[in-house]
């Protein structure tokens, strides 16, 4: 088991630059629905309880204690939703 996130600041960073740009983020589900990204919902599951994940989902997150020991690194399974792209564009003038 491996916690990634030092305290709940950190993991509101990485959920922010990740989840929250994500195609698979909670934020898109209906109200009430659990995510169906399973990163999302270990990390969450984690939150509420002591903030350990597998090995496996740390490793499809791109999780590196060495390498990444900032928290905010890019999910390996991140996928940007077209708003996100385009507040991107916009904001570094490439529209």
């Amino acid at each position: 088991m491996i916690r990634p996130f030092s305290n709940g600041s950190q993991y509101s960073d990485w959920t922010s630059s990740n989840c929250d740009r994500c195609t698979k983020g909670y934020h898109l589900q209906p109200d009430g629905e659990w995510p169906n990204c399973d990163i999302e919902s270990a990390l969450l599951n984690a939150y509420f309880d002591n903030g350990e994940i597998t090995t496996e989902i740390a490793e499809r997150m791109g999780y590196n204690s060495v390498e990444q020991p900032a928290q905010c690194w890019k999910c390996n399974e991140y996928n940007a939703t077209e708003d996100y792209i385009a507040q991107w564009k916009r904001e570094h003038n490439e529209d």
